[in-house]
């Protein structure tokens, strides 16, 4: 983001509004649910109304976010996908107009989807053992459209384009390694494991474990503890992703070595 030039990349639109639904998300909702964690109970209003005001409120915001994020991921995914197993067409459909446009989409469509409670679709809802409010279904049909259909659609998605577009450049790399020689390849080679691998992981540890208390509470009485821990490592990855894409990449990687060099020391050694 700090080279001007980048800013007519598809790429450069779609990581900006990961950014700022990041940002959205730690600044506006974030200090209510440790605030909450903390003192034992919702405290936001004097009055049951203005409780239940800014439980809603809140519970908009998380929801509103968390479907930017997973929808940019799944656009940011696919734009790598075409950029490196399709690049013709990449470069003939992916312009920044288009990148522009699919971004403020998917904030419209957010909000949509986020305010289906509003409509008696869903219901905004406060848990005393879980100290959070959140949208939860109030019917089996919505259950299915936005608890089942709408996340397995993103996140298949996600995974078909990245598992094909790391397929795609291991056996370019390995391919290449062949004419040029092991030692050319070799630093792409592990910077594409890195990267693949660390983000998997991440986003693998941090909704992975969430998916599996929803379904298990149906069944079983899931102790508050996991889900509050879930929700806690659930923000870090607004952390941990950011830092793992920042030293993956050189060109940030240098320059963030440049400023902060016994940090980057620390962390070879």
């Amino acid at each position: 983001l700090y080279q001007r030039k980048s800013w007519k990349q598809p790429s450069t639109i779609f990581f900006t509004s990961l950014i700022l639904a990041h940002l959205v998300l730690n600044l506006l909702y974030l200090p209510f649910s440790i605030i909450a964690f903390a003192a034992g109970e919702w405290i936001f209003g004097s009055t049951d109304e203005e409780k239940k005001t800014t439980c809603t409120f809140t519970s908009f915001l998380y929801s509103y976010t968390m479907r930017i994020i997973f929808m940019t991921l799944a656009a940011i995914s696919f734009d790598r996908f075409l950029f490196i197993v399709k690049p013709h067409l990449h470069k003939r459909f992916m312009r920044p107009w288009v990148a522009l446009t699919l971004t403020i989409a998917i904030w419209i469509l957010a909000a949509v989807l986020s305010s289906v409670p509003f409509y008696g679709l869903n219901e905004y809802v406060y848990d005393d053992q879980l100290l959070l409010c959140y949208q939860r279904p109030n019917s089996t049909i919505s259950l299915i459209i936005f608890n089942v259909l709408f996340p397995c659609v993103t996140t298949a998605i996600i995974i078909v384009t990245s598992l094909w577009t790391f397929c795609f450049a291991r056996s370019y790399f390995k391919a290449q390694s062949l004419i040029a020689g092991e030692s050319v390849y070799a630093s792409k080679k592990k910077r594409l494991f890195g990267v693949f691998g660390s983000m998997l992981l991440i986003y693998g540890m941090g909704i992975v474990p969430g998916l599996v208390l929803l379904s298990l509470q149906h069944f079983v009485d899931v102790p508050p503890e996991l889900f509050i821990s879930f929700v806690i490592f659930l923000f870090f990855i607004t952390i941990a992703s950011s830092i793992i894409q920042s030293y993956f990449r050189p060109e940030i990687k240098s320059v963030l070595a440049s400023r902060c060099p016994l940090l980057f020391y620390c962390a070879c050694c």
